[in-house]
This record gives C-alpha cells, sequence and structure tokens, in this order.
C-alpha cells in the first residue's frame, strides 16, 4: 500500500515540477534546437538553422525607424563577418544610407522597391540578390504594403550605417 502511494506521490511531483517549469521558463530559454539561438552544426565552424525557427528581436539603430526585427545567424555585428535574417513590416522605409563594409542581401521574400542615391528605383516582386562594395553610393529601400520583407544580410566588416543628409 505504501509503495502505491510513493509512486503517485513521485508521479504527482514530476507532473507539477514539470508544469512549473513550462510555465515560468522564459521564452528566450526555451529556444528550440535549430533556432538560430540554437542552431545545429555537424562538425566545427558549421552553423545549420530551420528558417521557420528563427528568433527575431527589436533591430534598435540610432536613425532607424521602429519595426524592423533581426534574427543573427552568425558572427557578431560589432566584429568582422556578420550574417543576419532581417524582417521589416509592410511599408517600411530604410533611409538613404551606406556602410563602410561590403553589403550582401538574398532578399528573401516580400516585393520592396530599390532606389539609387540618383533617385533610379527599381522595383521587385520577390527573390533577389544584391551586392553593394564597401562606401556605395547611398541608396533607400521600401518594403511593399502587402507583406512584410525578409531578407539575408551579410557584413565583411563590423556594421555601420551613415545616413545621407541633404
Amino acid at each position: 500500500m505504501n509503495i502505491i502511494k510513493a509512486k503517485k506521490s513521485t508521479f504527482f511531483l514530476r507532473v507539477f515540477t514539470l508544469l512549473t517549469l513550462l510555465i515560468f521558463i522564459p521564452q528566450s530559454m526555451a529556444h528550440q534546437l535549430g533556432s538560430n539561438k540554437k542552431p545545429i552544426a555537424f562538425g566545427a565552424d558549421q552553423t545549420i538553422v530551420d528558417v521557420d525557427k528563427l528568433v527575431y528581436e527589436p533591430l534598435a539603430v540610432e536613425g532607424l525607424p521602429e519595426g524592423a526585427e533581426i534574427a543573427h545567424i552568425r558572427g557578431d555585428l560589432g566584429k568582422a563577418g556578420s550574417e543576419s535574417i532581417v524582417r521589416i513590416p509592410p511599408g517600411y522605409v530604410v533611409p538613404s544610407h551606406t556602410h563602410t563594409s561590403e553589403e550582401l542581401y538574398m532578399w528573401i521574400s516580400g516585393a520592396f522597391t530599390l532606389i539609387s542615391d540618383k533617385g533610379t528605383e527599381k522595383e521587385f516582386r520577390g527573390p533577389a540578390y544584391i551586392s553593394f562594395p564597401g562606401n556605395a553610393p547611398p541608396h533607400t529601400l521600401i518594403c511593399g504594403t502587402k507583406e512584410p520583407c525578409i531578407f539575408y544580410l551579410a557584413y565583411t566588416r563590423p556594421f555601420d550605417i551613415i545616413y545621407e543628409t541633404k
């Protein structure tokens, strides 16, 4: 009889502990295997991330409007060689700017318009590849109005953003 009570007590204690952990573990500690916060690797210097499991954070950069989000994939924006996925809401405008670093975009989804420093506009309806050398002429990005824009972004040097002033 005591053995049955002890087993029931142990079972309920385990269930209670599990439920407590599920309720009180902060979301940031519960990242899924394969997310950018907990990437998979089959060997040294490998990063494997399931894009459906990305964990985005606000992209808080002076001069950049609120609303952009970033999921760091590799490296550190403050050091050479960073890779990230950025998500911006529909209608979002990245003001005219340049970078001292080379900048590579691989547009994943969302229609957008790219505007050169001379005012030339090019509309894209979907995936696109964009590469700018460091200190390229300024450019502006405008996300379309129907869906968020999502793109891969890589820098070869520490991240900086220099806004065009007129």
